[in-house]
């Protein structure tokens, strides 16, 4: 990292799970620059383009006026990056949970990054964030920052020996006499803990209080247990590859599985004829006869599918995978959300409005026995729709969907600037900035920045709502948030199919 930036490149990224040391390395890293460079640090980034500009003149120490405009701000900046490099200083700015920068943040960071002299960039910017910033950094808008990225490094979790060496390391230097941990115990450690040095931090802390209460100098594996379910219990989710987590069924057996459906159908649902007609998809008959001798154990399979989607926290914990988060079955509720910056959102419509809001969601089906399940919408085309039933990918037509659904379901999404309240007429501030620069983005609208809800912002909203055939109410709740985000391509999964 420290080679990156001391050469002429613009953009480091540092990245790794929760708990590995992302804000340590940054420190050392800290530590170890000339004493001549400048550091300006970002700890919160859920700014609008125009307060990120704001704060990096608090953060370099630089005077401006309260109203401020974009260009006026960035005037500033590039006066006083050229002073520094005149002075031999280099000016170097920390961004901390950059996941949470929207793309026109993000992309306004690149713009300052443009001053530069023949050989060096006059300022040096380093993204520290989960790993969803590397996906943040794939969308094609943000190609050209990508491309500028000229040293990144992604912190693993640590491996069991190095668990080992980590624990001793720690005892050591405070000049522990007993063994507290024996090698037995730490493998258990690491392996609960998965290698993160944080949650080794909080399990050894909580097993060496239970030893002081037990007045005994070692960790007993009761002791660590106990230690471990009181911590880890409580824990956020993990950051995982989402889509390799779960188990899917390849696109062949798919087309199978949805040949064979129509002949499940017939045995166990009602209205046989019109189930078998809306269930088939386009391959389904070229995939059906050779596969007769296998029609017992895919209904079996079927069947057992739905039967272990009766739980609806099975799905909710599929949905948040599909967001890049293990969870526990018994975390896997709307209550985990707010810890990882997003929020549940639950109400009925339309499926039409459902490839609007193009975000996974859950919803209620019933069997012949109007029996409910739970499934998560995977994937939506003008003529097949993926669920995920158990963790199984199933495609279904329409007409086979909308036959078994109410209308209600539940998702997960990320309000602007977290804040999920409606934004309305008459109020100012961060958020009504937000919707104006991407009602501004949508409509190719050149309009200066606002944060005051005026009519000007009234009048582009509901050109938005009715551009998307919503109610043109102007006001900007949940269903018109979501379908803006979604129509913009913000950050998250989508209800588009994979290319495979």
């Amino acid at each position: 990292m420290l080679s990156g930036l001391t050469d002429g490149g613009g953009f480091g990224l540092l990245t790794g799970e929760v708990g590995t040391g992302k804000t340590t390395v940054l420190r050392a890293m800290i530590s170890r620059l000339p004493q001549q460079a400048q550091v300006a640090v970002i700890l919160n980034p859920a700014l609008s383009s125009h307060d990120l500009l704001a704060t990096i003149c608090d953060e370099l120490g630089l005077s401006y006026r309260d109203e401020a405009s974009f260009k006026q701000l960035t005037d500033i900046i590039y006066q006083h990056l050229i002073a520094n490099h005149a002075a031999g200083r280099q000016t170097l700015l920390l961004v901390d949970e950059a996941q949470h920068l929207m793309p026109d943040v993000l992309e306004q960071l690149r713009l300052l990054t443009n001053l530069e002299t023949d050989s060096r960039k006059l300022l040096k910017v380093v993204l520290i964030g989960q790993p969803e910033l590397q996906q943040l950094l794939q969308q094609e808008r943000l190609r050209q920052l990508a491309q500028r990225i000229t040293s990144r490094y992604h912190l693993l979790p640590l491996t069991e020996t190095e668990v080992s060496e980590y624990i001793h390391y720690r005892l050591n230097a405070v000049d522990c006499l007993y063994p507290v941990f024996n090698a037995s115990i730490i493998n258990y450690v690491a392996k609960q803990t998965q290698g993160v040095p944080r949650l080794i931090n909080l399990v050894c802390d909580k097993s060496m209080q239970l030893a002081c209460q037990g007045g005994v100098h070692s960790v007993t594996k009761a002791m660590a247990v106990q230690a471990c379910e009181d911590i880890l219990s409580w824990q956020v989710p993990s950051v995982a590859s989402s889509r390799s987590r779960l188990t899917w069924l390849p696109w062949t057996i798919a087309a199978a599985l949805c040949g064979v459906m129509a002949t499940v159908a017939w045995q166990y649902w009602p209205q046989a004829h019109t189930a078998t007609q809306s269930l088939v998809s386009a391959s389904s008959s070229q995939v059906a006869a050779p596969l007769k001798k296998a029609v017992v154990s895919t209904e079996t399979r079927l069947l057992t599918a739905i039967n272990d989607s009766r739980n609806q926290r099975n799905a909710m914990q599929s949905l948040y995978q599909l967001w890049g988060f293990d969870t526990a079955l018994n975390q896997a509720t709307c209550a985990t959300s707010s810890r990882i910056a997003l929020t549940c959102f639950s109400g009925s419509t339309t499926l039409t409005r459902l490839g609007l809001i193009n975000r996974p969601v859950i919803v209620t089906l019933k069997d012949g026995q109007q029996q409910p399940f739970y499934a998560v919408v995977y994937a939506i085309t003008s003529n097949r729709i993926e669920l995920l039933l158990d963790k199984q990918r199933i495609s279904v037509t329409p007409a086979w969907f909308e036959a078994r659904w109410s209308g209600h379901f539940s998702l997960l999404w990320r309000p602007p600037l977290g804040d999920k309240t409606t934004i309305r007429f008459g109020q100012s501030g961060a958020r009504v900035a937000w919707l104006n620069q991407q009602l501004n983005t949508f409509l190719g609208d050149n309009g200066s920045q606002i944060s005051y809800f005026d009519q000007t912002i009234l009048d582009k909203l509901r050109r938005f709502q009715r551009a998307q055939d919503i109610t043109a109410d102007g006001i900007a709740g949940p269903m018109t948030l979501m379908i803006l985000d979604s129509a913009l391509s913000l950050p998250g999964p989508t209800l588009q199919p994979e290319q495979v």
